[in-house]
């Protein structure tokens, strides 16, 4: 299920001191991953106020890196923007959403992988082969640090049996959907990489077959066992 807010009274004041946020200068990458940490693991509430300065602060690095951060973090939908009111913790997927987003994919993803199966040429295949193969490496704990390579892989092997399909649109609508971010900040638990794993393989198999309607099949039953993993997870979400 999703992981609860800190409920520490010092999380209130600052929940990236007391997450253990350095008091240095960082790079931007460094700030991004950081922040971006905090809002997986939701050790702040959604739709909490995001001050540039203070974040500066608490950091120990000028405006402008954080700044930069909450701009990719926005882009990920991990946080939101609005005139006048700056950045706010977007709020996590509520059922309604989810089910959206699972409809989207069913219509999309299996056709992904029938078109891949097709066209994917060796190197490509080898590309695919090389990403599970990182996704095999174990995991040890359910927060974002421990998981976030994986996360990461997850969404790379999506993205690049798109650009193995030879489809250029459908690689920018998987980049734009970004579904991962959403959905390992709303749930995450041991199982599911070795389950993702089995599942990516069975695609991968009939990718490298050139069967299509097995790799559309495949893609399809990872994406229902997903949902089906997750689908609990919207009901325990907290809401803004």
């Amino acid at each position: 299920m999703s992981r609860p807010a800190d409920e520490h009274p010092e999380a209130e004041l600052s929940p990236w001191l007391a997450a253990g946020a350095p008091r240095r200068s960082v790079l931007g990458d460094e700030i991004y991953e950081l922040i971006k940490s905090r809002l997986m693991d939701n050790l702040v509430e959604p739709g909490s106020r995001l001050s540039i300065d203070g974040l500066a602060r608490d950091f120990g690095c000028s405006p402008t890196p954080v700044r930069e951060a909450l701009a990719r973090l926005e882009s990920d939908g991990l946080v939101t923007k609005r005139a006048h009111h700056g950045y706010t913790v977007a709020p996590l997927m509520d059922a309604k959403s989810f089910d959206e987003l699972f409809r989207v994919r069913l219509l999309l993803e299996p056709a992904s992988a029938s078109w891949a199966a097709a066209v994917a040429n060796r190197q490509q295949v080898r590309n695919l082969e090389d990403l599970i193969a990182e996704m095999e490496e174990p995991l040890v704990g359910a927060s974002y640090d421990s998981y976030k390579a994986f996360a990461a892989q997850d969404a790379a092997f999506h993205v690049a049996l798109a650009v193995a399909s030879g489809v250029g649109l459908m690689v920018d609508i998987l980049e734009r959907l970004r579904p991962h971010s959403q959905l390992y900040r709303l749930y995450y638990e041991s199982g599911i990489a070795t389950d993702t794993v089995i599942e990516h393989q069975h695609v991968l198999d009939a990718v490298t077959k050139h069967d299509e309607s097995g790799a559309a099949e495949a893609m399809r039953g990872h994406l229902h066992a997903a949902r089906s993993r997750l689908a609990g997870a919207t009901e325990h979400s907290p809401q803004t």
